[in-house]
């Protein structure tokens, strides 16, 4: 009995120097090793990340499946790409930030705006992608929602603790809020903003229309105020903290890909090329782009 405790033991502490050697390492010496690129990805956020008859869709997976190609000819051996989901619920191990800091997956793909101060254990990427905030709303809404204007009395969803809720506090504090909750908060929110039931929803252009792609709503279903964005929003990767060699291969691939035209060709091989994506991307990069 005495030996089989000790023998518990002896594991148990050479797993976690295990665990802790694979960090010390780097990345890039793990993936060397193991021939596995963990990559985070989110299912509620298209069109980064979603599934679609029972498939992984969006930039992200395209961007992920290039970068591992990439890391075949650096590191000169055969790669496979787990696909992990993340949430944005950090209290659970499926956190996107967390997962990162944990070593759940090396890489989190998403709609991360980037924050001048990450949380602990991660940092960002270079910019990958570049949106805005836009109002979304009824067709017919367009009459009373005036973004030029104060916006007094008007109902504005927003999600809680977001970038966007702050802007709105700030930008239109004679507008009236509701606030929605959860992973499902956009989901429903746009459901209330189309249906009139509130009269406009505040969130990144992208997201917007990506929800309204994924719930199946056409263009004349719904309307985006104003023409180009409100605010300007950088998305990047959530990298691990300390490993400066991994960061660069990131950035590196990162910098090479974010270009106007390689986003939209892709936007345009997951939903043609009079999608609405293209018109909300290339208007937030007018914008933006300089920034």
């Amino acid at each position: 009995m005495k030996n089989k405790l000790t023998i518990i033991i002896f594991s148990i502490i050479f797993a976690v120097i295990n665990s802790g050697c694979a960090r010390a390492q780097g990345v890039l010496q793990e993936i060397q090793q193991t021939g596995v690129l963990k990559v985070g990805m989110r299912k509620d956020a298209a069109p980064f990340g979603y599934v679609s008859g029972g498939k992984w869709e969006g930039i992200c997976l395209e961007l992920m499946n290039g970068f591992k190609e990439d890391l075949e000819k650096k590191l000169n051996r055969t790669i496979t790409l787990e696909k992990l989901e993340t949430i944005l619920d950090e209290d659970s191990e499926q956190g996107r930030h967390s997962s990162v800091a944990n070593n759940r997956v090396h890489v989190e793909c998403g709609p991360n705006t980037i924050r001048k101060n990450p949380p602990t254990g991660v940092i960002y990427s270079e910019r990958f992608f570049t949106t805005g905030t836009y109002l979304m709303m009824k067709p017919d809404r367009r009459l009373t929602v005036n973004p030029d204007g104060f916006l007094e009395g008007i109902l504005i969803g927003v999600l809680n603790d977001s970038l966007t809720k702050n802007f709105i506090d700030s930008r239109y504090q004679l507008a009236d809020q509701k606030v929605y909750q959860g992973a499902s908060g956009r989901e429903t929110a746009i459901k209330d903003a189309t249906s009139g039931t509130i009269d406009a929803f505040a969130s990144d252009g992208i997201l917007l229309v990506g929800e309204a792609f994924r719930q199946g709503l056409k263009e004349n279903q719904y309307a985006l105020e104003p023409n180009r964005p409100l605010t300007c929003i950088s998305y990047g990767m959530i990298l691990p903290a300390n490993d400066s060699e991994w960061q660069k291969t990131v950035n590196e691939y990162v910098i090479t890909k974010r270009q106007i035209n390689t986003i939209t060709d892709i936007l345009t091989r997951l939903a043609g090329g009079t999608s609405p994506f293209i018109g909300v991307t290339i208007s937030a990069q007018d914008k933006c782009s300089g920034l």
